[in-house]
């Protein structure tokens, strides 16, 4: 089930931890490059595994774009929605999959590891890396003042 209606994503100590662990796992596990976790808006959650390879902030952004595209793709072919993209290059793929609150969870890989291993591996963990990913979705911030909320400074404190 898809949660479309999640509130704001608060990144916690704990909450992060047990991401990335879950991660480096899949990575190890599957034999991956890398594994990344991006918001559905393009900002990088977590990134896992060789990831001095490439930029993975730009990576982020683009494979969220494309996630978006294929969005409209599934509803001019009358689908609700694509949840799984493969890319094949010559020597490294990447598959990525859309989690339940819509954020984007992918892995690059070389070809040498099948894409039928990686998914697998994903479908393993996907039940903990949604509880886990939500779980920050329902997290309140744990500053009691919101950022509208915080005093602004006056122009004569900051000189």
């Amino acid at each position: 089930m898809l949660n479309r209606g999640a509130g704001h994503l608060v990144i916690t100590e704990e909450g992060i931890r047990a991401i990335n662990n879950t991660l480096g796992n899949l990575v190890l596990d599957s034999g991956a490059k890398a594994a990344l976790l991006m918001e559905k808006s393009g900002q990088m959650i977590s990134a896992q595994g060789e990831t001095n390879a490439f930029d993975t902030m730009s990576l982020s952004a683009l494979i969220t774009g494309s996630f978006n595209s294929t969005k409209a793709i599934a509803s001019l072919l009358g689908e609700a929605e694509f949840k799984k993209m493969f890319q094949q290059g010559a020597n490294q793929s990447i598959f990525m999959f859309a989690l339940d609150s819509q954020d984007i969870l992918a892995l690059v890989f070389p070809n040498a590891i099948t894409v039928g291993k990686i998914k697998f591996k994903v479908e393993q963990i996907l039940d903990t890396l949604n509880a886990q990913v939500q779980a920050m979705y329902n997290s309140a911030p744990s500053s009691p003042l919101r950022a509208s909320q915080a005093p602004a400074p006056k122009i004569n404190d900051l000189f």
